[in-house]
């Protein structure tokens, strides 16, 4: 039996071979078998949906060849996509979570018009008694650049129009970078007002909120979430594979992109991240603490590969956004760190990685 810290050794050593091969999307580190978690750990290898068995048995080889105990698993998931909606994509929930709403609470249809683009507007965060919105950059921001772009809610696939919907613009972004690693796909928008924004969550297709007290530095292997994107409505998953490297289709100039440290997420009982969930934070079930920031997901929704929140909210300097007495806001609460040793959890960057995430900030006018 493996454990956590043998299969993520193993994992580091096989995954940029293996990620060289078309065949394979992923290499994490999860449950040898997740129906008994008793049994261990092992590195999971998500390939094409169509792989042929001299593929996998050439894969297979390429494993053994690193000579090692740790179980390998391969699951054929297809390819990892992004999930911003250009074209109205069938909701599979009631509408609410793509109605127009004010104040906006974290969970509904967000976008903006320009190269056009729907995503969910993930959660409410706070900085020096500033809200923001929290989504992803290929949902806010102008094809990975610094110039000006409106935020709609809702976004123009569900009828956001400029002016009439306009609540506020791109503000901060996190460039992706095609050739390089890439730790997440993040950006927030500042509102025309604070007064447009509600810093809690929705939760149900009959409009109820919730409070998130705050957001987790690390996770394991096996939590249970919880998450509400514009598309698949309120869903739950479970979290299959951490520390992921992960290769995602973007198209256009960006292309495919790679990807290190994220989360695999299953859903419990169906999709959890089709086009028009981009954007959508998922919270663990049982306190409702932030954990992870969705940006893509396999064809069938199943899966949701999404960024640690941790290290998006320290990128900004930002924390969750908690109602105060008398109409204010603070700061939510940060906690979970990763349990010194225990390697189930999302591991913390190292120095070098952080140093090479950088903060661009969007242009405040055309």
């Amino acid at each position: 039996m493996a454990t956590f810290h043998e299969a993520l050794k193993h994992k580091n050593r096989i995954s940029p071979v293996l990620l060289k091969r078309s065949e394979v999307m992923a290499v994490g580190v999860g449950y040898a078998d997740p129906s008994k978690p008793a049994l261990g750990a092992g590195v999971i290898v998500y390939t094409h949906h169509k792989i042929v068995p001299s593929s996998l048995n050439s894969l297979k080889g390429a494993v053994a060849k690193a000579g090692t105990a740790v179980p390998v698993r391969f699951v054929p998931t297809g390819m990892f996509k992004t999930n911003a909606s250009v074209s109205k994509p069938k909701a599979i929930k009631p509408t609410l979570f793509r109605n127009r709403i004010r104040p906006v609470p974290g969970g509904a249809s967000i976008g903006k018009p320009d190269p056009s683009a729907t995503g969910t507007g993930g959660v409410i965060v706070i900085r020096n008694n500033q809200l923001y919105i929290l989504s992803n950059n290929h949902v806010l921001i102008k094809n990975n650049t610094s110039s000006f772009s409106a935020t709609l809610q809702p976004g123009s696939v569900d009828g956001g129009i400029s002016g009439r919907d306009t609540i506020g613009r791109a503000f901060q972004f996190v460039r992706l970078r095609p050739g390089a690693v890439n730790f997440q796909d993040s950006a927030i928008a500042i509102p025309n007002s604070n007064s447009l924004l509600n810093p809690r969550y929705l939760v149900s297709s009959s409009g109820r909120l919730t409070t998130v007290p705050g957001h987790l530095l690390s996770y394991p292997v096996g939590l249970r979430m919880i998450k509400s994107g514009r598309t698949t409505g309120f869903v739950r998953g479970t979290v299959e594979s951490n520390n992921v490297d992960v290769r995602v289709f973007y198209g256009g100039t960006l292309g495919t992109l790679l990807f290190r440290n994220q989360s695999i997420i299953r859903g419990n009982t169906g999709p959890v991240s089709l086009p028009g969930d981009s954007g959508s934070v998922w919270l663990r079930a049982s306190d409702r603490f932030a954990a992870a920031l969705n940006f893509a997901g396999t064809s069938n929704g199943v899966r949701s590969i999404s960024n640690p929140i941790g290290t998006v909210m320290s990128t900004y300097g930002l924390r969750i956004a908690v109602p105060a007495p008398g109409g204010t806001f603070k700061g939510g609460v940060i906690k979970g760190i990763a349990p010194r040793g225990n390697h189930s959890y999302v591991q913390p960057l190292t120095e070098e990685q952080r140093k090479s995430i950088r903060v661009v900030q969007v242009k405040s006018s055309k």
